[in-house]
């Protein structure tokens, strides 16, 4: 237990000790650019929350900055997922704790900005891992609302606020007959429904979206010619700067012919688009060239499709990269967000060029959603998101030993951390292998009895039982539950303390 509370507090001694200045020096490093070249036993100046200098020899040091000896470590951009529901959900299985969507099938004005967690326990846990910003997305249905990009610290989200219109989120109609044998079944029994009615519903779909977005450019055109008196409709002001070509879309599509509809849709209505894909990407490539189509794609451990090879989905950045496609790497999720950096590095086992994958989860999202003036290369103006780590940060191996988050340093501490060390250094019980089968129970049973008696003395102590521990014995099942509630007080548990 002592271990467990020191690294925390050795960690907030070391942030304290930071925090008290706003500019740093990375010494001696070695700093991989991304958009440049690397520099050996370089440095990186920050001041105000920004880089101000990059260079084996800097002079642009504040007065009183902070020196960090990096020597022997590496210097990267902070990672950026670029499409996660970081923040908008906790426990996948517990409704109340997911809020990433609302009923309604055209949704353009809600923004995940609003409704994101800032004390959500995946976010220290992604940035643990070097992940600095990401992409948070509503996951709806046809139009699911505006994506926002933030910075994975702060006490509020305007704290952590990049953008709050990072994108707008389309899920796009899939045909029918494209999964299945040409049925599909229904909710509640209905048994299989013939591919006429799944092509009617289908056709359907596809013509209430043009007509949203035409309704869309109607609003956006009386407004523009109003001068007074105009009735203001949230939900087609959402889609006012997408009009404009001031936002893009993210158009979500799977299967191969859904993502040329896709594409072809997002053309014709002349939108400023991105596709993410977790499915057949690498069958329409030749298209996606043709169409100058920048691609996100979705996680690579997922499975391929049935007829397709063991390892489709690792090689597809691979093709992507060969035939000329601008592509990102993402997770899409909140708890997997950690794993972006093995992503890449999974793509660079299967074929594509280390440079290509730090890009992918780096600068090529940041241009994509046209924030790389701000985060994306280790270049002086742009946001100090940072990562120093001890080793390749697209080898799991590695080690974080830094992170910097617009320009301050931020804790590495997080729940999977805390478990880790928790369990680690847990007491052994029983004696050996024969002592587990014989005195196993004895020595639970005794332990039991210590955490019992720690926790009643010390509910005594505070003032919550107006008696002794040894009144309590004879109603405390200790050999069944040693941790079950009193009978005496119903009010709560005891929370025993950890004895490790």
């Amino acid at each position: 237990m002592k271990r467990l509370l020191y690294i925390p507090f050795l960690m907030l001694c070391v942030a304290s000790a930071f925090s008290a200045s706003s500019a740093y020096v990375i010494k001696g490093a070695k700093i991989v650019t991304v958009s440049g070249k690397i520099i050996d036993k370089g440095s990186v100046v920050i001041s105000d929350g920004k880089i101000i200098e990059v260079g084996r020899q800097v002079s642009k040091v504040p007065p009183g900055a902070v020196v960090l000896d990096a020597a022997g470590l590496t210097v990267y951009p902070g990672l950026f997922d670029c499409n996660t529901v970081l923040g908008l959900t906790e426990i996948g299985q517990v409704t109340a704790t997911n809020d990433y969507s609302e009923m309604g099938k055209f949704m353009p004005h809600l923004q995940a900005f609003s409704v994101i967690h800032v004390e959500s326990e995946h976010i220290p846990v992604a940035r643990a891992n070097g992940i600095t910003h990401v992409l948070t997305c509503p996951r709806g249905e046809r139009i699911a609302g505006q994506a926002a990009i933030i910075s994975l610290d702060g006490w509020t989200p305007e704290e952590m606020e990049i953008s709050r219109k990072g994108a707008l989120m389309i899920n796009f109609p899939a045909q029918p007959g494209l999964s299945t044998s040409g049925r599909s079944y229904g909710r509640f029994g209905r048994g299989p429904r013939p591919y006429p009615e799944l092509k009617k519903e289908y056709e359907a779909e596809m013509q209430q979206l043009k007509l949203f977005l035409q309704k869309a450019r109607h609003y956006l055109k009386a407004g523009e010619a109003a001068s007074g008196g105009f009735g203001v409709d949230p939900q087609l002001e959402g889609m006012i700067p997408v009009l404009k070509g001031e936002e893009p879309v993210i158009i979500s599509a799977s299967r191969a012919a859904d993502i040329m509809t896709a594409v072809n849709f997002a053309r014709e209505e002349k939108l400023s688009y991105l596709l993410y894909s977790d499915g057949e990407v690498a069958k329409v490539v030749d298209f996606l060239k043709e169409t100058q189509t920048r691609v996100i794609l979705g996680p690579l451990d997922t499975m391929p499709e049935q007829d397709a090879a063991t390892d489709a989905v690792f090689r597809t950045p691979a093709i992507l990269y060969e035939k000329g496609v601008p592509f990102a790497i993402s997770t899409s999720d909140s708890a997997d967000s950690r794993n972006l950096p093995y992503q890449a590095g999974m793509a660079v086992a299967y074929g594509l060029p280390y440079e290509a994958a730090l890009r992918a989860v780096t600068l090529t999202p940041a241009e994509f959603l046209g924030i790389s003036a701000k985060v994306g290369s280790i270049e002086a103006g742009k946001k100090a998101n940072l990562v120093v780590a001890a080793g390749d940060i697209l080898d799991f191996q590695a080690q974080i030993r830094y992170l910097f988050i617009n320009g301050h340093p931020v804790s590495l501490d997080n729940k999977h951390l805390r478990l880790y060390e928790k369990y680690k250094n847990r007491k052994e019980r029983g004696r050996g292998a024969k002592g587990q089968r014989e005195g196993g129970k004895e020595g639970r049973r005794e332990e039991g009895k210590k955490d019992f008696h720690a926790a009643v003395e010390w509910r005594v102590e505070v003032g919550h039982y107006p008696f002794s521990p040894s009144s309590l014995l004879p109603f405390f099942p200790l050999p069944l539950c040693p941790f079950a509630p009193l009978p005496l007080c119903p009010s709560a548990p005891l929370p025993l303390p950890h004895t490790a």
